[in-house]
């Protein structure tokens, strides 16, 4: 029978609180990071909403559904909604177009948008998918950027960049950076 010498015991336990140390370390930063938009939010009204559902209708008849794990409203001039694990629903035209954020701010009457953490464009009538981890822009000009890295998946083309400026609702598209194109030729004969 091998036994365990007491260096190997005491060398263990050295190893074994360091690891603990950084493991902390690590989830602390991912905390933080992933919160930085909600760190925004007025320490005076940090009041939460559970279970929000919002539905808005514009003078073009274009309709907005946002839904929300949580919902704050601040009380000062700005009058920005910060909401968490978002699914914004908009109908145009009939045509539908689902946007999830993990964090996102609304602001100027529900014009401009901020989202965060893990953003995913979905567009099921024209097979189009955007993922990022930001997105920012305005829904009236139908303009949004990003400086995060994109994925974007239209019908059979496969596009991955290192951001995005979109003008008009899709009229203008520019990938920034080094842009990979995949095309997927069809099965059919």
């Amino acid at each position: 029978m091998k036994i365990i010498s007491g260096k190997s015991i005491f060398a263990s336990l050295i190893a074994l609180i360091i690891l603990s140390f950084v493991t902390q370390i690590i989830v602390n930063d991912k905390k933080k990071s992933k919160n930085v938009l909600l760190n925004k939010i007025p320490a005076y009204d940090k009041e939460k909403i559970f279970g929000v559902k919002i539905r808005q209708e514009n003078k073009k008849g274009e309709k907005f559904l946002i839904t929300a794990e949580n919902l704050v409203e601040s009380n000062s001039e700005d009058k920005n909604i910060y909401l968490e694990n978002s699914l914004t629903t908009i109908e145009q035209n009939g045509i539908f177009t689902d946007i999830y954020a993990g964090n996102a701010i609304i602001s100027n009457n529900y014009d401009n948008f901020n989202f965060s953490d893990n953003v995913k464009i979905t567009k099921k009538i024209r097979n189009f998918v955007l993922k990022t981890k930001s997105l920012s822009g305005t829904f009236k000009k139908g303009d949004y950027y990003t400086q995060d890295d994109v994925d974007i998946v239209s019908g059979n083309i496969k596009i991955k960049g290192k951001g995005l400026d979109v003008k008009k609702n899709g009229e203008y598209i520019k990938i920034r950076g080094k842009a990979i194109l995949n095309m997927l030729l069809s099965n059919k004969k």
